[in-house]
């Protein structure tokens, strides 16, 4: 069962994970980054992993390493056809307007294919691998916190012991006042 845990941390400040696999609890020596990236901000910090794991982490399915290697070829292959066809079809009488919109054609097409293929990939790798890359990851992330999620609870616990400076407060700063009472009405 998977557990969230929310942590103030700022870009340049450190968690601390104890010094053991994310994955499997065994003594570590391999690191595990941990990334998200949401439009110009990255967020990355390092997981400890084991040896066991970071081979499963590095381990290819055939069709995902297929797949990997002819992304590449795939879509220069498409973005040069898209931009040859887009010179020959245009109705445009000078080649620069014709080759600028094929390029961008091209480009298009071949980011396209790119992206269809690296997701193919994804969806091939070997369960292990997936396993080991899910065990922990940053779900979500602010200037000033951010959540990370574990796969095993335990490891959850670790991480928020270790930091209980960044642990968010469960408890309200503020003291909470009982609400009054109505006022009874005065009739004269």
């Amino acid at each position: 069962m998977e557990q969230q845990l929310t942590l103030r941390v700022r870009p340049g400040e450190t968690v601390r994970f104890p010094a053991v696999c994310v994955a499997c609890g065994q003594p570590a020596g391999e690191r595990l980054t941990l990334q998200k990236r949401r439009g110009q901000l990255t967020r990355r910090i390092d997981a400890p992993l084991c040896a066991e794991c970071a081979r499963r982490l590095a381990r290819r399915s055939g069709q995902e390493e297929q797949l990997l290697r002819l992304s590449w070829p795939a879509a220069a292959g498409t973005a040069l056809l898209l931009a040859i066809v887009a010179l020959a079809v245009l109705p445009f009488d000078a080649w620069w307007p014709r080759l600028l919109v094929g390029l961008i054609f091209g480009l298009a097409g071949g980011a396209l294919v790119r992206w269809v293929l690296a997701r193919r990939a994804i969806a091939a790798e070997l369960p292990e691998r997936r396993t080991v890359r899910e065990a922990a990851r940053i779900d979500d992330f602010t200037w000033r916190d951010m959540t990370l999620v574990f796969s095993n609870s335990e490891m959850a616990e670790r991480v928020r012991a270790m930091n209980p400076a960044f642990a968010e407060n469960t408890t309200p700063d503020v003291a909470t006042e009982t609400p009054a009472t109505p006022a009874e009405e005065l009739s004269i």
